[in-house]
């Protein structure tokens, strides 16, 4: 079963560098993790995470594309992207391999883009700290 809290926010931005700054000055977040390929990165403070991705071309006034992610547990897996499937949701990436679990990023009714994953990010940072 999925839990009904929300794992971590994901944003697109511009230039990550100049993002990174502005939340590490305005919000006290910490970087945690990042990747170049593409670049992004995981910023936090207590429980709030946020991923940053950077897409250097993306025009903010024709677009919004920040994404909600889901934690489930790595047993419930299977049976969520079956669910999806089940659905006829738009599978945008996955499921694959993530974080040392898994992840399935897909669209909901609306068009909003939704993730399911394992491990929740609040169980990957515990272990990665």
């Amino acid at each position: 079963m999925i839990r009904p809290v929300i794992d971590r926010v994901g944003l697109i931005v511009l230039d990550l560098e100049e993002s990174l700054r502005f939340y590490r000055e305005m919000f006290g977040f910490s970087i945690i993790a990042r990747w170049n390929n593409p670049r992004q990165a995981f910023v936090g403070v207590g429980s709030a995470a946020l991923g940053l991705i950077e897409i250097p071309t993306y025009d903010f006034g024709q677009y919004t594309q920040a994404h909600l992610a889901f934690p489930c547990e790595a047993k419930a897996f299977a049976e969520v992207v079956s669910g999806v499937r089940e659905l006829g949701l738009d599978i945008v990436s996955g499921p694959k391999p993530q974080r040392g679990g898994e992840m399935i990023l897909f669209r909901d009714p609306s068009g909003n883009l939704l993730e399911v994953c394992y491990p929740s990010m609040a169980k990957w940072r515990a272990a990665h700290v």
